[in-house]
Parts: C-alpha cells; sequence; structure tokens
C-alpha cells in the first residue's frame, strides 16, 4: 500500500502546489519528500482509491478557502499589536459580526419603540376611562336609585296581583256554587292551592295567612257537600260491608245512577287532595324498617272509612266491654273482616274509576291502609296506658 500511495501523491504535487505556494515555507523536504502532516491530510481525504481524484478540485478549494481565513486573521491581529489607527481596528472588527446579530439588535430596537408607543396609548386610554367613570357616577348612582323603586314598585305590583288573583278565584268559586258548577268550583280550589304552594317560599306572612284562611274556606264549602253526596251514594250501596257480601242481596233500583254519582263524585274528591294537604297540613310519615314513607291517605278512601272508623272507636273505647287491653286479637280480628268484606267492592267498583282519573292509587291496599291506621293508634293508646290503667277503665 506504501508504493501506490506515493504515486498518488505524487501525481497530485502539481495541485496542491498554488494552495502551497503562498506560504512561506516550502512543503518539500530536501530530499524530495512531502511532510508527515501533508501525507496525513492526503491519505485522509482521497485515500488510496484512484476513484477518489476527483474529490482533488474539493479539496484544493478548502484549503485555499482557509488559508484566506487564515490571512485575514493575521492581518487583523498584526493590526492590532502594530497599533493600526483605532478607526481601521473597530472597522475590521465590525466587519467580523454576522448580519443576523445586527438584524436582530435593529428588530427589538424596533420592538421596544412600538411598546413604548402602546404603553403611551395605554395610558392615555386609561386616563380618559377614568375621568369617564367619574363623570358617569352620579348618573349610575341615581340610576341605581330608580331601579331600587322600581323593584319596590314591582313587589307591590305582584301582591296585588296576588290578592287580585285570590279574589277572582274566591268570587269564581262562589258563583260555581250558585250555578251548581262543581267542577269549575273544584278547578278553582285546586287553583287556589297551586297558589298557596308557591307562596310558600315568600316572605308575605299576611299574604300567606290571608290566602290560606280564604282556601279552607271554599274547601271546607266543597268538602262537606261532596263528602255528604259520597255518603248518601254509599249508603245506597250498601257500604260498608259488615258481613260477606250476599249474592242475593238485592241492589237498589236505581243502581246505575248510583254508580254515575259515584264515578263523578270520586274523580272531584281525588282533585281536592292537595288543599286538603295543606289545611290539614299532613306530611309523609317518616319511613320504619326501610319502607318508603307513608303518604297521606287519599280523600275519598278517608270518607269511606269514616263509617267504619265510628264502629271501630264505639266498640273498642270506653268502658265497652269489647275493649279489653288482655284482648287486642278482638280489633285486630275485626279489622281483617272489614278488610275480606269490603275489598270486593274495592277493586270491581272503586279502582276502575281511580284508573280512569289516572290516579296512582291502589284501592284495595288504601283501604287496609287506613283500617290498620285505626289498629295502629289503639295499640299505641294502650301500650301507653298499660302501666296505669286497669283494663276495665281503659278510655280513647
Amino acid at each position: 500500500m506504501a508504493a501506490p500511495m506515493t504515486e498518488q501523491v505524487d501525481g497530485g504535487d502539481a495541485l496542491l502546489s498554488p494552495a502551497l505556494s503562498d506560504s512561506d515555507s516550502d512543503p518539500v523536504s530536501e530530499d524530495g519528500r512531502l511532510p508527515e502532516y501533508v501525507v496525513e491530510l492526503v491519505d485522509r481525504e482521497i485515500g488510496g482509491d484512484l476513484k477518489s481524484l476527483k474529490k482533488v478540485g474539493a479539496l484544493l478549494e478548502k484549503l485555499t478557502a482557509e488559508n484566506k481565513l487564515l490571512e485575514e486573521q493575521s492581518e487583523v491581529d498584526e493590526g492590532l499589536t502594530t497599533g493600526y489607527p483605532q478607526s481601521v481596528q473597530v472597522l475590521t472588527v465590525s466587519s467580523s459580526v454576522p448580519l443576523r446579530v445586527s438584524s436582530a439588535l435593529s428588530e427589538a430596537e424596533q420592538s421596544r419603540q412600538e411598546a413604548e408607543s402602546l404603553l403611551q396609548r395605554e395610558r392615555m386610554l386609561s386616563n380618559t376611562l377614568q375621568q369617564h367613570l367619574q363623570g358617569a357616577q352620579p348618573w349610575a348612582d341615581s340610576l341605581g336609585q330608580v331601579l331600587g323603586q322600581l323593584d319596590t314598585i314591582d313587589r307591590h305590583m305582584k301582591y296585588l296581583q296576588c290578592l287580585a288573583r285570590i279574589e277572582e278565584l274566591s268570587d269564581s268559586i262562589q258563583q260555581c256554587l250558585m250555578t251548581n258548577s262543581v267542577w269549575e268550583a273544584v278547578g278553582a280550589v285546586d287553583g287556589m292551592a297551586s297558589l298557596d304552594l308557591g307562596l310558600q317560599e315568600s316572605g308575605c306572612a299576611h299574604l300567606q295567612a290571608f290566602l290560606r284562611e280564604t282556601l279552607a274556606f271554599w274547601h271546607k264549602i266543597l268538602k262537606d257537600r261532596l263528602a255528604g253526596d259520597l255518603q248518601e251514594v254509599l249508603t245506597q250501596l250498601h257500604w260498608p260491608f259488615l258481613s260477606p257480601p250476599v249474592e242475593s242481596l238485592s241492589p237498589p233500583p236505581n243502581v246505575q245512577e248510583l254508580y254515575s254519582q259515584l264515578e263523578l263524585l270520586v274523580p272531584q274528591l281525588l282533585s281536592l287532595q292537595t288543599s286538603d294537604d295543606l289545611i290539614s297540613e299532613k306530611k309523609p310519615h317518616p319511613s320504619r324498617a326501610g319502607l318508603p314513607p307513608d303518604t297521606p291517605l287519599s280523600l275519598p278512601i278517608q270518607i269511606m272509612i269514616l263509617p267504619l272508623s265510628k264502629r271501630f272507636r264505639y266498640h273498642f273505647t270506653g268502658n265497652r266491654q269489647t275493649n279489653s287491653l288482655n284482648k287486642p286479637e278482638w280489633y285486630l280480628t275485626q279489622v281483617l273482616m272489614w278488610m275480606g268484606n269490603n275489598s270486593k267492592f274495592m277493586e270491581e267498583k272503586i279502582q276502575p274509576i281511580l284508573d280512569r282519573a289516572d290516579a296512582k292509587i291502589n284501592a284495595k291496599a288504601e283501604l287496609c291502609r287506613g283500617l290498620l291506621s285505626l289498629a295502629q293508634e289503639k295499640l299505641a293508646h294502650d301500650a301507653r296506658g298499660c302501666s296505669t290503667t286497669t283494663p276495665s277503665s281503659a278510655t280513647w
């Protein structure tokens, strides 16, 4: 490999000589051999492949550029050390600063000027806005007072509108009762109950009290009227059934008319449920043993249970022989008998009416709930009086 390398280097002397001719020392030694660093450079850049000789031109250009750069740097160093004029030194050093640095400095200066301009405009706008706000403050204060007055007037207007609505509903109920338009009267009472619910969150205590008194007045009139009509119809239908129904018992001659009245009275009483709960202030009882809260008994079922409640209190309160603390099974058995005797009527006659009225009520379950509440009250009373009252003197 040494012989070919020597030939390649010798063949390239003519190409390398221009680049080395400007140097102060001759790279060729006295014995005609090239210095070691030149041989290493040629071997590293060109190698031993003859096809790599085309790289000689590029290598020559590279060496020429590096030589020129070294000469310029040498001139600068000589100028600094030999005392060239200061202006020449500054000019030489400035010429070596990259153009992008100058451009960046120029852009930074321009940005600084723009920022100062924007800050100046911001200060002017801030001062103008502050002056405007100070000038508008009296107007804002005056407008706030006017808005407060308008709010007070608006609340007074709503108060008067509510009073007018109560009077309107009251007059409507009175007119409907005079013309025997029960359904319209029931709807007006229901509207008054909705108004009562809407006022519960307000602070108008006097208005709420007036509305509640008016609602209670008309509700009692309607409820008493409808309850009386329902009890009369139920009595003619032989309600309640104290013993198992007998098939041979002949129905009343106007049974279809009675069922038509029953079909009308039950939904009307259901429409009074909201006002009835408001007036009596009935709330769901808390749940027991994981069961859902008990809702108030529906109004038609309350009226239907009244005759059974009277009989229960007659037999199992006071000094009656049937009122015995030692015999709680007596009233429990009686309650179970009433449930069984009246379940068929509730399922066949009352439940279809409730379904057509879209009432989510089970008639049979409501009857059982009402009767069990009687037994529950009796049991609670007896439990409280066990320690102080003898069976013969128990009262309720």
